[in-house]
């Protein structure tokens, strides 16, 4: 569990530098064009897990969690 905190901890850090970097050469750009989202910069491991683009969850799962929600007394 150490060994996982110590590589978590790393790549937030990874990812600390990645955004800083995409958004100190984003302030030079010219153009808007010429912008770069922080994952075009490199990539990290993390980033295979992430789907981007695509809806987290479908609108069958969504009533589905709504009526759980609803008998357990929440409000959506």
């Amino acid at each position: 569990m150490l060994g996982e905190s110590h590589t978590i901890k790393i790549n937030l850090q990874w990812e600390q530098t990645r955004y800083l970097s995409a958004m100190i050469y984003n302030v030079n750009c010219t153009k808007k064009s010429q912008m770069l989202k922080p994952t075009q910069l490199f990539p990290l491991p993390q980033d295979r897990l992430v789907k981007v683009g695509k809806p987290k969850s479908t609108l069958e799962q969504y009533e589905k969690f709504k009526k759980i929600a609803l008998k357990a007394g929440l409000e959506i």
